[in-house]
């Protein structure tokens, strides 16, 4: 069986068929799809799988219009009516699908893409209705819409041959125009390249932050976050090893095979280097760090590397030979950070970095500005054929753009099946594109995601109303939602490019509070109340409630309290990692030097001079107390997150009983995490489901 889908006509509108409820299960291929419970078996081997509930949802519209191609937005306002979602949300939940069925996107067995129209069920269908018989289902032949080319030719043949012979003149006369003006502007800047886009590797997992030697045929790629893969540029793999720990960041030497990257162990990042076969040739001493960006080479025995810790971003030159490691004092403004380093023109280092209203600069050692961006830049990578600096867009990072030292700029590709998380161009202008399709969800504690919505959600923060606030970036920016009795509603409305970190709950449940940036806003149920600075240009370690009347925030170095038009009402000097106030017993805890130490909220009412005294809580290990977040209480216990090897872990301690301290969950790529007044855990958790790597070859011009 064939079916014709170059000239398909859409499904735009429902059309008359069995809806779930009708059909007992639907039988194709391998499997076999119950829609009344959502499961998916395996004919062959027996087993089941639950789908969640928008998977089986875009299942069963698929199969309900088997044959026909149905329309993205068709399928989207299916899928979430009345409700924003990210736009890439309908691709991801494809690429769930097509995983469970192991399908594939170049030679697909279920589901085909037909470009700029839609989706299609191309294979044979069978439906099993409760009291019926089998009822085979065959993809229709696609009707195809007549040419309007035949119809354009004869207008032409209508016209007099003088009227042919005056609008060919016309025509010949402009193009001559044109040209005799393009030979006077020798100044024009040079054509932008046009790319014909290409997959690399395509197979199921995850492979990305992809670095493309510059003049070798090498390729090097982490997959699926603990396995290093090198390969030539057409995707046949020479080498691969893994590791226990995550990996990161893969970066080659500008022209010999030698490769640098990151290994993450405990609380330290370990730089090594190997070859394109594998072969060891230095492992650096592990410095103490929270994350490391790309290294950079800057000769054959020196590297620029960017480490981040303690929320500060510091670059370091690394000596190969001494493994000596001396901090670059780049001349940055108070409101500027660090962002990563990147290889340039004539092979200098430059230094990516970003302000408060989130403008972004490339500049040299000298703090000399080579290029600028009016919004945040993180993805940056050189193409030195065409001496311009290919980075993220200005919205949802769905967009490759190019800026030359000129400051003239050029769109390189877009794209709405994912994001770009990694890019690379070797020698010849070629790019080598990690592209990877995920979402965040707050899960329950049987992992089912809560909401659905195939975006990114995250900071869940229930009360015992039964109601959870959360953080979105549905609409592309980070805004504050409310899910209550059933429904979810935006709280917040906003355009710019601040980011949330923290969502608490006033103690009578009657506003809540986060941070955007420096800033602290409050909200009640419908809307935004308030937003007032923090006085504070260093990152928000935490914030919270002390009373209904009283709001705080901590920055590693300054305890402010506010009270609720914003105003300062007290502010205390004290040096500690971090800081969460615990209401039921009026007491302060500190996190500080693999400790929680503590002392009472009415020491604040005393003029301090100094540090009140502190005393002991429970001693920590390096593990429990690495890179402490999401600290909260729920009850009489405490919680926070830490992290241990770039491995997730969330920890409870009974307040009563602090040696009595347990762990309670780990993994990877979990961003936050609640506890119901029920007690049970929810976790925000990143679910990258695919990442492939495109290559962008570039071709002749238009």
């Amino acid at each position: 069986m064939r079916v014709d889908l170059s000239a398909s006509t859409p499904i735009t509108q429902p059309t008359d068929h069995p809806t779930a409820s009708d059909v007992g299960r639907y039988l194709f291929g391998d499997f076999c799809f119950e829609p009344a419970r959502d499961v998916l078996v395996h004919r062959q081997h027996g087993t089941e799988h639950k789908l969640e509930p928008k998977v089986a949802e875009l299942l069963c519209l698929l199969l309900q219009h088997a044959g026909q191609v149905v329309e993205q937005d068709r399928l989207q306002q299916s899928l979430w009516p009345n409700l924003v979602v990210e736009q890439n949300s309908l691709y991801q939940l494809l690429t769930k699908l097509r995983r469970l069925l192991d399908d594939s996107t170049r030679q697909p067995t279920y589901i085909k893409t037909v470009p700029k129209k839609g989706y299609c069920w191309i294979a044979p269908v069978q439906r099993e209705h409760a009291s019926a018989p089998t009822l085979p289902v065959t993809p229709t032949q696609p009707s195809i819409p007549p040419s309007s080319s035949s119809g354009l030719r004869d207008r032409w043949q209508r016209l007099t041959r003088w009227h042919q012979v005056a609008m060919l003149s016309l025509l010949l006369i402009a193009m001559l125009g044109l040209r005799a003006v393009a030979s006077f502007q020798d100044d024009e800047p040079p054509i932008a390249p046009v790319y014909q886009v290409s997959d690399v590797s395509y197979a199921l997992g995850i492979e990305y932050a992809v670095d493309a030697h510059p003049s070798q045929n090498l390729l090097a790629y982490v997959k699926d976050i603990q396995r290093l893969e090198i390969s030539d540029k057409q995707g046949q793999v020479l080498f691969y090893q893994q590791f226990a720990n995550r990996i990161a960041t893969p970066a080659w030497h500008p022209t010999q095979p030698q490769l640098a990257f990151w290994h993450y162990r405990e609380d330290s990042c370990e730089l090594r280097v190997v070859s394109a076969q594998g072969a060891v040739s230095h492992i650096a001493t592990p410095h103490p760090c929270d994350e490391a960006k790309k290294p950079v080479w800057q000769s054959d025995e020196e590297l620029v590397l960017v480490l981040k810790q303690q929320q500060t971003r510091q670059a370091y030159l690394y000596r190969l030979g001494t493994k000596e490691w001396v901090a670059i004092p780049l001349p940055l403004r108070a409101d500027q950070r660090l962002v990563t380093a990147v290889r340039g023109w004539q092979g200098n280092v430059y230094y990516l970095v970003t302000d408060a209203q989130h403008n972004s600069q490339l500049i040299d050692l000298t703090g000399t500005v080579q290029l600028t961006w009016p919004y945040p830049v993180w993805l940056i990578a050189f193409d030195a054929s065409q001496g311009a600096m290919i980075t993220n867009d200005n919205a949802k990072h769905a967009a490759l753009l190019a800026k030359r030292a000129d400051g003239s700029s050029y769109s390189v590709f877009t794209t709405a099946q994912g994001l770009f998380t990694s890019v690379s161009a070797d020698a010849t202008g070629t790019l080598y594109a990690g592209l990877e399709a995920w979402e965040v969800d707050i899960r329950d504690k049987d992992n089912l995601p809560i909401f659905s919505t195939t975006s990114i959600d995250y900071l869940p923060v229930s009360n015992p109303l039964g109601e959870t606030a959360f953080m979105s970036r549905r609409s592309g920016v980070c805004e504050v939602y409310l899910h209550s009795q059933n429904r979810i509603s935006q709280l917040s409305h906003y355009q710019g490019y601040d980011y949330v970190n923290f969502l608490e709950w006033r103690p009578d449940l009657s506003m809540l509070l986060s941070n955007r940036d420096h800033d602290l806003v409050l909200y009640d149920r419908h809307s935004t109340l308030l937003q007032f600075p923090s006085q504070t240009q260093r990152a928000l370690q935490n914030i919270g409630w002390v009373d209904n009347d009283t709001l705080f925030s901590f920055d590693g170095q300054t305890l402010r309290l506010y009270n609720l038009q914003g105003r300062v009402v007290q502010q205390h000097e004290l040096a500690a990692d971090n800081l969460y106030f615990d209401g039921q017993a009026q007491r302060w805890l500190v996190h500080q030097r693999q400790a929680w130490y503590q002392f009472a909220h009415s020491a604040l009412a005393q003029p301090w001079p100094a540090i009140p005294a502190l005393t002991l809580v429970v001693q920590l290990t390096a593990e429990q107390s690495h890179h402490m977040q999401n600290i909260r209480i729920r009850g009489n216990t405490l919680y926070w997150q830490s992290d241990w090897s770039k491995h997730d872990l969330i920890w409870q301690m009974p307040l009563d009983y602090p040696n009595h301290l347990s762990l309670l969950k780990s993994g990877n790529l979990i961003w936050h995490f609640d506890v119901t007044p029920h007690h049970e855990l929810t976790i925000a958790q990143m679910d990258a489901m695919q990442g492939d790597i495109k290559r962008l070859q570039p071709t002749t011009k238009p």
